[in-house]
C-alpha cells in the first residue's frame, strides 16, 4: 500500500503538471494551482502506469518481458529531474504568467511565495489522492484474497468482480437517479431558514411576505425574503430622482419552494400574487429566472426600479436549495423545468390583457438563470426560437450565460463564420446580440429590431464555457484570436484544462467587474435596451449605472 512511486507514471503525471501551470480564462490562487495540478498530476500518473503495463505486457508477447529496471536507473532520473525543474518553475515563473493574466481582468499580483504555497499544496492534495486510490486498490486486493480464501480461484474471482461492479452500478445510479442531487440539496436546506441580518419583512402590500400577501415570510426562503423583505423604497427612488413625484412603491413578488407543493403550484401562486397586487397597472414586469438557490440580482432588480421611478413589476421563484454552480454541475434540468413554468404562466396570464393596456413584458436570466429562461423560447432553429420570444414578451436580457443554453448555442451554431465564439454575430445583430460589456453598441441603434434580445457574456467567463466535452475535446474559447480579457497563451490540453475551467467557476468572482462572472456593470444599459423609456438618453443611462456601482453594500449582493 505504501510502495515507491512509478517512473513512468511520473513522467506521464509531470507533462500534465506543466501544461497545468499554463493560463486558463482566470488566474488561480496558490490553493486552487495546487489542485489543478494535484488533479493533473494524479490522472497523469494513471495514464503513464497504464502506458507502461501495456508496453510490458506487449513485451511479453515478445521477447520475454520488459521490466522497469530493465530500463535502468534513467526514467527514475528523468522523473527526478521532471519534478524539479517543475517546482522550480512553479515557485519563479507561474506567478509571473499569473499576474500578466491578473492585469486583464482586475487581479492581484502573486509572487513568489504564492509559486511556493502552490507547490504545497499539490503536494499535500496529491499524496492525499495516491492514498485514496492505493486504499481502494487495497480493499479489492483484500476483498479478492478473503474470497480466495473461501472459493475456488476462479469463482472467487468473479465474485470480487461481480461486487465491484454492483459498487459502481451503485453509485452510477444514485448520481443517474438524481440521488446525488437530492442528497445535496437536503444537505444545503439548512440554509434556507437564515434570514440576512437587517432584512425584515415588508410591511407594504406590494411585497410578497407582506401581512397581505399570499405567501407566507417563513416560506419565502433566504433568497426570497432577502429579495422582498430588502426591496427598493419609495424614499430610495425619490432620493435618486430629486423628486417623490411620480414614484410608486415596486412591486416584487416571489415564491419559495415551501411556498407550494410543486413548481407548476409555485408558478400558479406567482400569477396569482401579480394579480393580488395589480401589477397588471405597471409600466414594466420583470419576469425573472433565478439562479440555483433562487438568487435575484438585486442590481438588476434595482436597476429597472430606478430606471422606472418605482412603475414596475418583478416576479420570481425558487426551485432548488443547491448553490449555482453545484445545481450547474448536477441538475440543469430543474432549472429549466422552473424557467418554463414561470415564463408560461406568467406570459399566459399577460396575453390576456388588452394588448394595449398591460405592461412592457421582459424575460431576464442571469447565469443558471438564464439557462431557466431560455428554456421557454427554444424553437428548432435559431429564427423560430428568436420570432418565439418576440411574439411572447417585449424583450429579453440574458446576462453570463452557460455554455448548456439552448438558445445561445443556437447563435453560437450559426453565427457568421468571422465572427469569434466570444462575439457571435448573427444577421448582422438585426434582433439579437451578444456583448461583452456596456458601451460596445448603440442601444438607441434604430437598426435593432424590436423587440430585442442582448446577451452579455464576457470572453474570461467559465460559465459560458464549461461542459463535459472539456474533458476530450479541443474548445473554440482557445482558437485564435481569443477574448480581450483572455491570455493568448491559452490551449487545450486534454483532462487539465477541464480541471482549470472547474477551478475558474469556483473563482468566477474573484475578477473585477467587467470579468469573469461579475456583470454588475451591465444592468443600466440593458434595461435601456429592452425596456426602451421614452425620453431616456444615454447620459441617463451612465448617471444610473455610476449610482448602481455606488451601492456595494445592497442586501443580497
Amino acid at each position: 500500500m505504501f510502495g515507491p512511486l512509478s517512473g513512468p507514471g511520473l513522467i506521464g503525471g509531470l507533462v500534465l503538471v506543466w501544461f497545468s501551470l499554463g493560463s486558463s480564462l482566470l488566474p488561480r490562487s496558490a490553493l486552487m494551482q495546487g489542485i489543478v495540478s494535484a488533479l493533473s498530476l494524479a490522472f497523469g500518473y494513471a495514464v503513464g502506469v497504464l502506458v507502461w503495463f501495456l508496453v510490458r505486457w506487449i513485451s511479453r508477447l515478445g521477447s520475454g518481458g520488459l521490466s522497469e529496471d530493465s530500463i535502468g536507473s534513467r526514467v527514475r532520473w528523468a522523473a527526478v529531474a521532471g519534478i524539479g525543474i517543475t517546482a522550480v518553475v512553479a515557485v519563479v515563473l507561474w506567478p509571473s504568467w499569473q499576474t500578466d493574466q491578473g492585469e486583464l481582468v482586475g487581479v492581484d499580483p502573486l509572487g513568489v511565495v504564492d509559486g511556493i504555497k502552490a507547490v504545497m499544496w499539490s503536494i499535500v492534495v496529491f499524496a492525499i489522492l495516491l492514498g485514496i486510490s492505493r486504499l481502494v486498490r487495497w480493499a479489492v486486493w483484500a476483498l479478492d484474497a478473503f474470497n480466495s480464501r473461501h472459493l475456488s480461484v476462479q469463482m472467487a474471482r468473479g465474485v470480487t468482480i461481480v461486487i465491484l461492479v454492483a459498487l459502481v452500478g451503485g453509485m452510477y445510479y444514485f448520481i443517474a437517479s438524481s440521488g446525488l442531487t437530492r442528497f445535496a440539496n437536503a444537505r444545503f436546506s439548512g440554509g434556507d431558514t437564515i434570514t440576512l441580518e437587517g432584512v425584515t419583512q415588508p410591511t407594504a402590500s406590494e411585497q410578497s411576505g407582506s401581512p397581505e400577501s399570499l405567501v407566507e415570510w417563513d416560506d419565502l426562503g433566504f433568497q426570497g425574503r432577502t429579495f422582498t423583505g430588502a426591496a427598493t423604497t419609495v424614499d430610495d427612488i425619490a432620493a435618486y430622482h430629486g423628486s417623490a413625484d411620480g414614484v410608486e412603491i415596486p412591486i416584487r413578488v416571489y415564491a419559495g419552494l415551501d411556498s407550494a407543493e410543486n413548481t407548476q403550484e409555485r408558478a400558479q401562486l406567482i400569477v396569482d400574487e401579480l394579480d393580488r397586487t395589480n401589477a397588471k397597472d405597471r409600466g414594466v414586469l420583470m419576469l425573472v429566472a433565478t439562479t440555483g438557490t433562487g438568487w435575484v440580482d438585486p442590481l438588476a432588480a434595482a436597476a429597472l426600479e430606478y430606471m422606472y421611478r418605482g412603475d414596475t413589476a418583478i416576479a420570481a421563484m425558487q426551485y432548488s436549495f443547491l448553490p449555482s454552480w453545484i445545481s450547474f454541475i448536477l441538475d440543469t434540468e430543474t432549472a429549466m423545468e422552473s424557467g418554463i413554468a414561470i415564463n408560461e404562466a406568467v406570459i399566459e396570464w399577460w396575453h390576456a390583457l388588452p394588448e394595449n393596456d398591460r405592461p412592457h413584458l421582459v424575460a431576464f436570466g442571469e447565469s443558471l438563470g438564464s439557462l431557466g429562461s431560455e428554456a421557454a423560447y427554444i424553437q428548432g432553429s435559431l429564427d423560430d426560437s428568436l420570432a418565439f420570444v418576440q411574439s411572447n414578451v417585449d424583450g429579453a436580457l440574458w446576462v453570463g450565460p452557460t455554455d448548456a443554453n439552448p438558445v445561445r448555442q443556437q447563435l453560437l451554431v450559426d453565427r457568421e463564420p468571422s465572427s469569434p465564439v466570444w462575439k457571435p454575430v448573427y444577421d448582422d445583430g438585426a434582433i439579437v446580440r451578444l456583448e461583452s460589456g456596456p458601451g460596445s453598441h448603440d442601444p438607441y441603434d434604430d437598426s435593432w429590431i424590436a423587440p430585442r434580445v442582448i446577451y452579455y457574456h464576457h470572453a474570461s467567463d467559465p460559465v459560458g464555457y464549461w461542459n463535459w466535452e472539456t474533458l476530450w475535446k479541443s474548445q473554440e474559447w482557445t482558437d485564435k484570436p481569443v477574448g480581450p480579457d483572455v491570455p493568448d497563451s491559452v490551449r487545450w490540453v486534454p483532462f487539465t484544462t477541464f480541471t482549470q475551467v472547474v477551478v475558474d467557476l469556483i473563482n468566477g468572482f474573484s475578477a473585477s467587474v467587467g470579468h469573469g462572472h461579475n456583470y454588475n456593470d451591465t444592468f443600466a444599459e440593458g434595461w435601456a435596451v429592452v425596456a426602451p423609456l421614452d425620453g431616456w438618453t444615454a447620459n441617463d443611462t451612465q448617471a444610473l449605472q455610476t449610482y448602481l456601482d455606488s451601492l456595494v453594500d445592497l442586501p443580497g449582493l
